[in-house]
């Protein structure tokens, strides 16, 4: 097996060194030699003795000995072209690229059913928690009807932050920036978009669909305030920012919130840069993945899976519909924090100070904001 890497950062050059040091395991494991050929990048590094290193990505996707293209580099314009040719020049890919594969996946898993190669993606979504293979392999024998979990862990270190070292949101966002946790375009970390890429690839292998990526309703956790998680803990929940997936009765319900969760809850327990994913099946019926989501070799850990994965002689089929009615889950129990006493359906209330703070029933969102017409308030999700 020959292997060309493009992208040499964090994660790429985490593949190179678990590639060399654990070379002679792992070809003893697949009874065939494991080869670097390229590693290639716009700076060159300093790459261990027989790696080529290149600039120009089509020395790898052209070499007819590559048999693997690992893609690396992030984004949807140039890994779109890498991972395309590659596919169309019979090269197996592995990638960690969610949001390529949240906006453009059917195109790529079309392309490489064409070709009769492979693709492999496991590190697109928890880092190197193994859950995409288990959940489309192990768990083929049960229809799955809900997926939820916390799938970014920059946000999941900040509220952990917010919550016992007592910062408001601004002193724990420069805390992890400063440690490196946040992306180039905070956005994708702060506003939910990074964690809604990783449950769209969620859902789609669990419901077998295609469907528009602009369909999921993404709010992310600038509006989480300290007084809020301090309420919250005195209610008995924790705030965490929730991805969820769910069969509706009219399609699918798919969106990313800030969500109360119960303090008992494992969920709630999660913290740092953590990820977990909840798994709801008619026969297994909970299943819990746990464990880190980013870090060089974490991610890499799960890369060099899938690498090691493209010899087997089984192909992934991707063979899904393409699916119109997404929807944002919109029936739940709410938090309500307002200035001032309001009207509504609630289970639970308690007042400090001047404010006044609701766990209302469970109701459809515009009910709840159609009373709230007019009001100036807090308002976040509470898992039933």
């Amino acid at each position: 097996m020959k292997i060309g890497i493009v992208g040499l950062g964090t994660v790429g050059f985490g593949v190179v060194e678990i590639l060399t040091q654990q070379k002679e395991r792992l070809e003893k494991t697949i009874n065939q030699e494991v080869t670097i050929k390229y590693g290639c990048a716009l700076e060159e590094v300093d790459l261990p003795d027989g790696i080529i290193y290149t600039k120009d990505f089509h020395d790898v996707i052209n070499d007819d000995e590559v048999d693997v293209v690992v893609e690396l580099i992030g984004g949807t314009t140039i890994a779109k072209t890498i991972i395309l040719e590659a596919l169309k020049n019979g090269k197996h890919v592995v990638t960690a690229n969610k949001a390529l594969l949240a906006h453009h996946g059917q195109e790529i898993f079309e392309t490489a059913a064409k070709h009769n190669v492979k693709i492999y993606y496991e590190a697109s979504v928890g880092g190197g928690i193994p859950v995409v293979v288990p959940a489309k392999e192990d768990l083929v024998a049960n229809e799955i009807s809900k997926i939820e979990g916390i799938l970014n862990g920059t946000t999941n270190f900040i509220l952990t932050l917010m919550e016992t070292d007592n910062l408001d949101f601004d002193e724990a966002l420069t805390i992890a920036d400063g440690l490196g946790f946040l992306e180039a375009d905070v956005s994708l970390d702060l506003d939910g978009i990074d964690a809604a890429h990783k449950i769209y690839i969620l859902a789609m292998n669990a419901f077998e669909m295609f469907f528009d990526f602009n369909k999921i309703h993404a709010s992310g956790i600038r509006s989480v305030t300290k007084k809020d998680m301090d309420y919250a803990k005195k209610l008995g929940y924790k705030i965490k920012l929730i991805a969820q997936a769910k069969k509706l009765e009219n399609g699918y319900g798919i969106d990313v919130s800030p969500t109360l969760i119960g303090i008992k809850d494992i969920v709630a327990n999660v913290n740092q840069a953590y990820n977990v994913v909840e798994i709801t099946c008619n026969y297994l019926e909970n299943v819990i993945f746990y464990g880190k989501g980013a870090g060089r070799y974490v991610t890499a850990s799960a890369v060099v899976s899938d690498i090691i994965k493209t010899t087997k002689t089984e192909i992934w089929k991707h063979e899904y519909r393409y699916e119109e009615n997404i929807f944002p889950i919109t029936k739940s129990q709410y938090y309500v924090r307002c200035d001032h006493p309001l009207d509504l359906d609630y289970k639970t209330y308690f007042s400090f100070d001047k404010d006044h703070i609701y766990i209302t029933n469970t109701m459809e969102l515009d009910d709840l904001k159609n009373q709230l017409e007019g009001e100036t308030y807090n308002l976040f999700k509470v898992r039933d």
